[in-house]
């Protein structure tokens, strides 16, 4: 059973803004268990460990934007062949020859998005139906189960809206993380610290 859920996004050096996205989307599922994300290693980060973390994550998401760079492709051969669930996520735009190419060989649903908006709501409901289709793999306690089907619901109808583009302030949510679960990853002993929301 996972303490921690791991997800791989496979994204290209063009879509800065929207691993932030994914990053802060992903945090914000109300679920007890942590996370540990990992995305295709930008310029100036080692790339090997990066088909071992496909390998052990618990999802797969491809993200593609304006061209198709190394390593996303063997990212995604990875994928395949380890049995990995693989949600697609299109940006709407234009595209190099070789991303036209990829979109239409490799074989996968696609699902385009036109802003950040639109990809935290479909990145969201694609995680939380692969959760719901089998919660005890996960660990999943009743209320997780609960906070997810109420969650999966409201984002069937934020499907059916037009969303206008919101442009995330970078926090560091874009790169690979751990996220700790306050539930679940507190020490004996410890205590959560809050914000004082009365202090100015």
């Amino acid at each position: 059973m996972a303490s921690r859920l791991r997800i791989f996004i496979s994204a290209g050096p063009d879509l800065e803004i929207e691993r932030e996205v994914i990053g802060k989307a992903i945090a914000s599922l109300p679920i007890s268990l942590g996370w540990v994300i990992k995305y295709t290693p930008i310029q100036g980060e080692p790339s090997d460990p990066a088909s071992s973390a496909v390998e052990l994550c618990d999802f797969y998401a491809l993200l593609l934007g304006l061209d198709i760079t190394a390593p996303v492709g063997s990212e995604l051969y990875t994928a395949r062949k380890t049995g990995k669930s693989t949600a697609a996520f299109l940006k709407e735009g234009p595209r190099t020859s070789a991303a036209r190419v990829f979109v239409k060989q490799s074989a996968v649903k696609w699902k385009p998005f036109g802003n950040e908006e639109s990809l935290r709501s479909l990145l969201q409901k694609s995680i939380v139906d692969q959760i719901l289709k089998r919660p005890e793999a996960y660990g999943m306690t009743i209320a997780d189960w609960e906070a997810l089907s109420a969650l999966a619901v409201e984002l069937t109808e934020e499907s059916s809206k037009q969303h206008e583009a919101i442009t995330p302030l970078y926090g560091g949510a874009g790169s690979d993380a751990v996220i700790v679960s306050p539930l679940r990853d507190l020490p004996p002993g410890g205590v959560p610290i809050e914000k004082d929301h009365d202090s100015s």
